[in-house]
């Protein structure tokens, strides 16, 4: 996005009366889409570039080897969190900020998330390499990929760096207003991944040269990325006011932990229970391990696009409470939620319907794609209300509410995920599995959707300080 059109908005969002009038609803449509579609199609790539490395992987290794990197995936959940957590803080900040012209305020913010990414990413990197070890144990990984699991995980977080700061970075550029960047930097790693991975699982790295691409991919796309903010003179390119704000004032500080820091836990959390439910999936052997790699891949497919409408939600959502035109922003949400519900409800209805044509994308193991179909059938419609509850929740945050989406899936995951695919494990076997997240997602949207109507929907909204 040019710079000049992100201020020249900003300027006339500030200018925008109160209410929205049916034209004006119908331009909001139009705003929505145009902000949203970049952000989809980043989602969707930044899936394409996992989806790559396991068609590799899974071609040109095999399951076990497939079933060795799926092992990584809800450590992967934690690890992002942080970057998305620490992320969402400063974005929320950025946005309100950039909505009502302060560009100096809004880099602050930044530079006190990238600082603390840094931190948590350097942290992770280091103390990570001890824990692996327990963490293959604690997910009951088979014996006979443990090896491949081990130099893949170690690789992997060697990275979290770069992954950290990649994640953050991305956030807050959209909280800005700007979804062109955060877009070139994920076409940047897909091209990466296309070209590198087949080069360096087939070398002797095997399964870990996947790994090897991601870090690449990375650390390339920030490079890229920081260039092209200097060229064009943005206002949160890197700079010596930025470097010197890398140090924040605590009042930045708290701002952004108190926004960031349940964001954090709340998609912690969610790592931390698929920890418990792959040490579950492993337990019933390779097969079913690579099925929730198959799974877990496709799922993305239809979380992202409900992703995307919630980012949307929450940049235009701020942007209007930072204007301090709360009109705007409750039609934002309103468009968002009938967006959200249209793709995914669309997306979720192609793999329920055809789930051996995408099972069959990954793999040739007519074992695997039995189990990966029956997990589409079981799970994939519900995964239409989770996005729901997480559009809720984007607009929620937007006002610097960020307990009370916490507390709904934290209460969500531990009293319904957790216990509902032990029982149903224990009862039902291996199809059994799924259902735990069939029943967390759907009691995920209905308690969004009961605070939103009983209380949410009553509050004021205001810009954070």
């Amino acid at each position: 996005m040019n710079d000049k059109n992100i201020s020249a908005q900003s300027v006339a969002c500030a200018d925008m009366p109160a209410t929205t009038l049916p034209e004006e609803k119908r331009g909001l449509l139009g705003a929505f889409l145009l902000f949203m579609l970049p952000v989809l199609l980043d989602c969707v790539l930044q899936s394409l570039s996992g989806t790559i490395s396991n068609i590799y992987i899974g071609h040109l290794l095999g399951a076990k080897d497939l079933a060795a990197a799926s092992t990584f995936y809800p450590l992967l959940l934690v690890l992002v969190s942080c970057g998305v957590g620490l992320g969402t803080g400063a974005s929320v900040l950025v946005g309100q900020k950039w909505g009502a012209g302060a560009f100096d305020q809004a880099r602050t913010a930044v530079a006190a998330a990238i600082s603390l990414s840094i931190v948590f990413g350097g942290a992770i990197a280091i103390f990570g390499q001890w824990g692996v070890i327990p963490m293959l144990w604690l997910f009951s990984v088979p014996t006979e990929i443990a090896g491949p699991a081990e130099a893949y995980c170690r690789i992997f977080l060697a990275g979290t760096p770069a992954l950290v700061l990649l994640i953050t970075v991305a956030i807050t550029l959209r909280g800005a207003g700007d979804n062109i960047r955060p877009l070139a930097m994920m076409g940047v790693q897909i091209l990466i991944s296309i070209v590198a991975t087949p080069v360096l699982i087939v070398s002797p790295l095997g399964v870990s040269g996947a790994a090897v691409t991601g870090i690449v991919g990375w650390i390339v796309s920030l490079v890229f990325v920081g260039c092209w903010l200097r060229v064009s003179q943005h206002p949160l390119a890197p700079c010596r006011a930025m470097m010197r704000e890398l140090l924040p004032a605590p009042v930045v500080l708290r701002s952004v932990v108190r926004l960031g820091f349940p964001a954090m836990i709340e998609i912690a959390t969610q790592g931390l229970a698929e920890v418990i439910l792959v040490g579950r999936i492993n337990s019933f052997g390779p097969d079913m391990t690579a099925a929730y790699g198959l799974f877990t891949q496709t799922l993305t497919y239809i979380e992202f696009p409900g992703m995307a409408v919630g980012i949307t939600v929450s940049v235009l959502c701020s942007h209007a409470i930072g204007a301090r035109q709360p009109g705007r922003a409750r039609a934002v949400l309103r468009v968002g939620f009938i967006v959200g519900l249209m793709v995914t409800g669309l997306l979720a209805s192609i793999v329920s319907f055809e789930p051996a044509w995408v099972s069959g994308l990954f793999t040739s193991d007519p074992q695997v794609m039995i189990i990966a179909n029956h997990a589409f059938r079981a799970v994939m419609w519900s995964a239409v209300l989770l996005s729901l509850g997480g559009i809720l929740g984007a607009a929620m945050r937007a006002n610097g509410d960020t307990i009370p989406p916490m507390a709904i899936m934290l209460g969500c995951i531990l009293m319904i995920e957790l216990p509902a695919g032990y029982l149903f494990a224990k009862t039902y076997g291996a199809w059994g599995v799924w259902l735990g997240y069939t029943a967390s997602f759907s009691s995920i949207f209905l308690a969004s959707a009961l605070y939103w109507l009983l209380i949410w929907r009553h509050r004021p909204l205001t810009p954070i300080g």
